[in-house]
């Protein structure tokens, strides 16, 4: 009965190990550095603003998005090879809703040897913060 009980627990822990892991894995894998809402903010007021992308669905964008940004959704990548080969010599800032998306979006781009910045917090964080969207 003890090695069952064992084996339960053990199991137990296995389980929220592999919970951990999905939850927190987008952040382990992306090689971009942060950039904070402040700073972007403060670069956005400079003469070469970073440009910003929005990778979330084109309905999520549409119910507000960070000024200037652009919507090139995480999944169009291939269909949006033309627009990116232009940004391709900018500093692009990426976000979505939480950052999953925005992480693979990122790794696609860094393997095509792209300059990405990752907006902290993504777009709950910004709001959180009570920073402007627009719409």
């Amino acid at each position: 009965m003890l090695h069952v009980r064992r084996f339960k627990s053990s199991l137990n822990l296995y389980k929220l190990m592999i919970v951990i892991l999905i939850l927190f894995s987008p952040l382990s894998f992306s090689d971009t550095k942060l950039v904070s809402a402040k700073d972007l903010l403060i670069n956005q007021m400079s003469a070469k603003p970073h440009t910003i992308i929005d990778v979330r669905t084109p309905e999520e964008f549409a119910s507000g998005h960070l000024k200037g940004a652009l919507n090139i959704p995480y999944d169009q990548i291939a269909a949006q090879s033309f627009l990116l080969a232009k940004l391709k010599s900018e500093t692009l800032v990426v976000y979505c809703r939480s950052g999953r998306r925005a992480n693979i979006f990122e790794r696609a781009l860094l393997e095509q040897g792209f300059k990405l910045l990752h907006l902290e917090g993504d777009m709950l964080g910004w709001q959180s913060q009570g920073l402007p969207v627009v719409k």
